[in-house]
């Protein structure tokens, strides 16, 4: 089974998209755990109707700390997630576990995305031609597109969760941790819609948020970079 983890916060104009865009799935043993981090609006009314499990953080902790308990209620052998003003394209689950089963050393799955622009205008893939993803070549960049991934729970119980200490950037850390012991599985299908809505809500948007951006990614290197060191030189 796969799990979908949404965090969720105020976003009671687009959570409904994003949750049929999970019952769309043609790959059809998953559930959907959302998570709202206190939000000012009501998103538990604004999912009725879909069988989802709900919790409602008792304040707001920010996307790692939500998708950490996402996680933790979850039952799935993998764990896929997708942001609640984002959608999934209908085949991603599906592709993500066939993926996974072609090859045992593979502890992330990711892949190709469109930007969707106020809800209207679709730009082209985000990449133009397929890409090989490895630690080395994170550490120059990400290029690891959030919604588009699903993990192993297995590799979630080896290498921990999100990191809570970031609020921007935690998704990076992940990735980089997992790439620093398992392989990355980069599929040039399209795998989710990234959604940027002018004057919206999300993190990535946020001023307050943006000025950590910077320092958490040096961060996020500089000890993996130690990790790596560290493992080499242990051995």
């Amino acid at each position: 089974m796969v799990s979908i983890v949404i965090p969720a916060f105020n976003c009671t104009n687009y959570i409904g998209q994003s949750l049929q865009s999970c019952f769309s799935q043609t790959y059809t043993d998953f559930e959907v755990i959302v998570v709202d981090d206190c939000s000012d609006e009501d998103i538990y009314s604004a999912i009725k109707g879909f069988d989802v499990k709900y919790v409602r953080n008792n304040k707001n902790i920010g996307p790692a700390g939500s998708r950490n308990i996402g996680i933790q209620l979850s039952k799935g052998d993998y764990i896929s997630f997708i942001d609640s003003d984002d959608l999934m394209n209908r085949y991603k689950l599906e592709k993500s576990v066939k993926a996974f089963e072609s090859d045992p050393e593979i502890g992330l799955v990711c892949g190709n995305y469109q930007i969707l622009i106020d809800r209207v205008r679709l730009c082209p893939p985000f990449y133009r031609n397929p890409i090989k993803i490895n630690h080395d070549m994170l550490m120059n960049q990400n290029f690891v597109a959030s919604g588009s991934t699903t993990v192993k729970r297995d590799v979630l119980e080896d290498i921990g969760n999100f990191n809570e200490e970031y609020w921007i950037g935690e998704d990076y850390d992940l990735w980089i941790r997992i790439a620093e012991k398992y392989k990355v599985c980069y599929l040039h299908d399209i795998l989710y819609y990234y959604s940027i809505v002018k004057n919206g809500n999300s993190l990535t948007q946020r001023d307050d948020i943006q000025k950590n951006h910077i320092k958490n990614i040096d961060k996020i290197k500089f000890n993996s970079k130690k990790r790596v060191y560290d493992a080499k030189h242990s051995k």
